[in-house]
């Protein structure tokens, strides 16, 4: 009887929680570990690897996230779980609130620092009216030309903070 009490409680709660668990939207956290786990298939698999960045029902897809790969220095993104984002310029990605170029600007923080970079931008979100605040993060595949990146919709955690996890 107490277990259908607390049930019952809990149910309208969750129904209206804004946490993660609930939404089924990708942590920070989250994308930090995906993005390590890809740098390290990438690194081992090699090119025969980015076959599965490609996969919409891959290992690097979850919740509402996906890791990709880019090719910082030819400035385009590989194929990957989402068709409309193949052969992107990167030099053309701009965030919708400052006009900064982002994905380059992420390119660049993330080149010479092996622990990768994160990088926030606004960007449209389905069901507001406004861009909303997006946070990137992005590292290098050692012994590739290639870079893995993923991304979330986040307002609450500070770049700092961010920053924080990669040190």
């Amino acid at each position: 009887m107490r277990n259908l009490f607390l049930l019952l409680l809990l149910v309208p709660a969750m129904a209206t929680a804004d946490s993660e668990l609930v939404t089924g939207r990708a942590a920070p956290l989250e994308v930090y570990e995906k993005v390590r786990e890809a740098a390290r298939y990438l690194s081992e698999a090699g090119e025969a690897g980015l076959k599965e960045f490609e996969n919409p029902r891959g290992r690097f897809v979850w919740k509402n996230a996906f890791v990709w790969v880019t090719q910082c220095d030819e400035l385009y993104c590989l194929p990957g779980p989402k068709a409309n984002n193949i052969g992107i310029n990167i030099s053309k990605a701009k965030c919708y609130q400052t006009g900064k170029l982002y994905i380059l600007n992420l390119c660049f923080e993330a080149k010479d620092n092996p622990n990768g970079a994160w990088v926030e931008y606004w960007w449209p979100k389905q069901g507001y009216e406004k861009p909303q605040r997006r946070v990137s993060y992005m590292r290098q595949v050692p012994g590739t030309p290639y870079q893995v990146v993923a991304g979330t919709f986040d307002d609450q955690t500070s770049l700092d903070a961010l920053n924080d996890l990669i040190k």
